[in-house]
């Protein structure tokens, strides 16, 4: 059996419903895959030519609008034993989770920084988290009207990605406007001055 990366379970993932153009995958892999899962197109096509050496995906050729092919790549009977086998696995034993989080990294040195410039910085963070808790919530109301949120439907594994984004993104919104005004607090003189 192949040994298969992280980004390669993720386009696996992806395909699992249906074939998809690089394209389609590529912009998979943006929304909504990209809320939780992250990869550049430049890693998304390399990996895909591992998953079909692998006998994973296969593909179809046509000539596309541009100089290349059009390839749309679907799973194979081994991607999906092997997409199906990966899903029930536990997580593979690593340190804990430590997601890449740059908001969180500056606040940890937030001492060096301007605080009024850091106030600023939140509360545009706290806004662009409200947008995508916004698109959420339009997302989830499309999927609620398609009978997604029902255990038997095909998307209900995105809808339940939604769910989870439902639940956390007030709190990271929240948290962002406590540290605003965390940040305001530092230009006022303190009561024990």
């Amino acid at each position: 059996m192949a040994t298969v990366s992280a980004l390669g379970y993720a386009l696996l993932c992806a395909l699992h419903r249906g074939p998809l153009t690089g394209y389609d995958l590529v912009q998979r892999m943006a929304k909504p895959i990209g809320y939780y899962w992250t990869a550049r197109q430049s890693q998304i096509y390399p990996e895909l030519a591992r998953l079909s050496a692998a006998g994973l995906i296969e593909h179809e050729a046509e000539d596309g609008p541009g100089p290349r092919q059009r390839k749309t790549h679907r799973l194979t009977a081994a991607g999906r034993e092997t997409l199906a086998a990966w899903l029930v696995e536990p997580p593979a034993p690593r340190a804990p989770r430590a997601p890449r989080d740059e908001a969180v990294l500056k606040t940890y040195a937030l001492a060096a920084a301007d605080p009024d410039r850091m106030r600023e910085f939140y509360l545009a963070e706290a806004e662009a988290y409200q947008r995508r808790l916004d698109d959420f919530r339009a997302q989830h109301t499309e999927m609620r009207s398609r009978h997604a949120d029902d255990p038997g439907h095909p998307q209900f594994g995105a809808y339940a990605t939604l769910e989870l984004a439902l639940v956390s993104t007030p709190a990271r919104i929240q948290w962002c406007r406590w540290m605003a005004e965390r940040m305001a607090e530092l230009g006022r003189p303190h009561r024990d001055q």
